[in-house]
């Protein structure tokens, strides 16, 4: 095998070199993503040194979900209405795709250590691996492919959503073009490395390099609040203080109808967040009484139950999924969820 810093030089001078990279400021993909049977357009906009957003926020601003990196990660969901600041692994994921260059382009800046470690066959290609350590701990392998010196695959530890089951990815990268001088992956897939099952799948159709980009829109919306988006987004980042969380429920109940539907579900919506977050104590409180002011309502009683299941209480959030279906019998998250613990 070369040095890896002969990998290294063989890949900056590969994608176009050091000059062609350091000139792009920033780029905008349009494409689209697949997982399973559901499928979306895409829109990607970057900038120098860390700025991230996945949906354009220019179009619709609050009528789309949309996600961002403006030195913290952050999410917006228009129904109910509020921005999430994530922590976390969340919070790690989002920043971690933030970074503008690669880990080979980019380590000796972000204070990445890399380790050549021995071949490896992937998907049918003899690859030199290189393990990237960022300075959070978090690890990857990266294949380079030997002829072309470009990285062909990734392979990491993640978990498939927030409860999910964590897999082990190879993330491969194929289909590079020159986008202003500089060689770029328009075609990813994410394989589960156990199965060869491909989880999910993109494409960059379309690239714009250096546009001119307001800061604004890596940003979260702003917007006037309704009374129940108050309630939401205080909720949320009072999160990690399970007290205060339910004095601004009691607190609102002055300005919101408690026992609506709509309520229910943003109440629903914001425990999750907080379990998401690792608040689990917070989620589980908040849900106990979400629950108690609809107790008709499957939906809550399934959203306590998932904060009994991730807390460890296994018995009560058999007893929860089972009042779900109770209520509704068709309810699929439920059946699942109470399949999981049997």
């Amino acid at each position: 095998m070369p040095p890896l810093d002969d990998i290294i030089n063989h890949h900056i001078t590969a994608l176009g070199g050091k000059a062609a990279i350091a000139s792009i400021a920033s780029v905008v993909e349009r494409g689209w993503y697949r997982e399973g049977d559901f499928k979306i357009d895409t829109f990607t906009a970057q900038e120098r040194p860390f700025y991230r957003v996945i949906g354009d926020p220019r179009t619709d601003p609050l009528g789309e979900i949309h996600e961002g990196y403006d030195g913290s990660a952050w999410e917006y969901y228009p129904d109910p209405g509020i921005v999430v600041r994530t922590v976390g692994a969340a919070a790690d994921a989002t920043r971690h795709t933030a970074a503008f260059d690669d880990p080979l382009v980019d380590h000796a800046r972000r204070n990445i250590r890399l380790t050549l470690e021995a071949p490896e066959t992937v998907r049918g290609t003899k690859e030199y691996t290189v393990r990237t350590v960022l300075a959070d701990g978090f690890t990857e392998d990266l294949y380079v492919n030997p002829t072309t010196w470009m990285i062909d695959a990734e392979k990491r530890v993640v978990p498939m959503h927030a409860f999910g089951k964590r897999y082990t990815t190879i993330d491969a990268l194929s289909d590079y073009r020159p986008e202003g001088g500089v060689m770029r992956a328009h075609r990813f897939k994410e394989i589960d490395e156990e199965t060869d099952a491909t989880l999910t799948e993109s494409s960059v159709t379309h690239v714009e390099i250096n546009p001119s980009l307001p800061l604004s829109i890596f940003s979260p919306p702003i917007w006037d609040r309704t009374p129940l988006q108050q309630m939401i987004q205080r909720i949320y980042d009072e999160r990690d203080e399970a007290r205060s969380v339910l004095a601004t429920y009691r607190d609102f109940t002055q300005l919101v109808e408690i026992h609506s539907a709509a309520v229910g579900d943003a109440v629903d919506f914001v425990g999750y967040q907080c379990l998401k977050m690792g608040h689990s104590e917070t989620a589980v409180l908040l849900l106990e009484q979400n629950v108690a002011d609809h107790p008709n309502s499957a939906r809550a009683h399934f959203g306590l139950g998932r904060a009994y299941q991730a807390a460890g209480k296994l018995a009560e959030a058999k007893m929860q999924y089972q009042r779900a279906l109770a209520i509704d019998p068709k309810y699929k998250r439920a059946t699942d969820a109470l399949n999981s613990i049997k």
